[in-house]
């Protein structure tokens, strides 16, 4: 048997796409929350769009604070981030350090920034730690090497400019910038 014919394929029209909308609205009562959700629906219908029922969800915010809102980091999203980071420092990439820390950082700061207000001191201050000798081992080539040495801690933060993932968090963020350097 061959491969079929190009017309046995699915054809797709121009507008068989998918969006997704993340959309948070803080309302003071259910019943307000609940009739713009009705309207926003039938907003929606105009277009021919829907809302997944699954995925719509009413929160209630008890004193203020954000209960359900903070994302947590899954291990599965932190498995993703040490590949996305493996990829980038692998020793094979011809890149100096510089450039190497320039491309990390993006990946770094926006991962962070995303996490940054669930508990995750202890979670940051491991992956700081492994990112910094994923570097020592892409600039001296090997995993055990006497980077700390030629390449302190404190010159990746301060002179290459590499994102300290502690520094993100904003409670600790002031205090964590001069312990960096240690």
């Amino acid at each position: 048997m061959g491969k079929p014919a190009a017309t046995d394929r699915p054809r797709l029209t121009p507008l068989s796409h998918s969006f997704t909308l993340d959309l948070v609205v803080g309302f003071q009562h259910r019943t307000e929350a609940g009739r713009f959700l009705k309207e926003f629906r039938e907003r929606l219908a105009k277009f021919g769009l829907e809302l997944h029922p699954d995925k719509t969800r009413l929160i209630e915010f008890s004193d203020g604070t954000r209960k359900g809102l903070i994302a947590y980091p899954t291990r599965k999203s932190i498995r993703r981030f040490r590949d996305r980071v493996r990829m980038l420092t692998r020793r094979s990439a011809q890149r100096k350090t510089a450039a190497l820390i320039e491309e990390l950082n993006p990946t770094l700061r926006g991962w962070a920034e995303y996490y940054k207000r669930a508990h995750v001191r202890t979670l940051f201050h491991k992956l700081d730690g492994w990112i910094v000798r994923r570097i020592w081992s892409h600039r001296f080539c090997r995993w055990r090497t006497r980077g700390w040495i030629q390449l302190p801690k404190a010159k990746l933060y301060a002179e290459f400019g590499l994102v300290n993932l502690i520094s993100l968090i904003p409670s600790l963020g002031s205090h964590s910038r001069s312990r960096a350097s240690s």
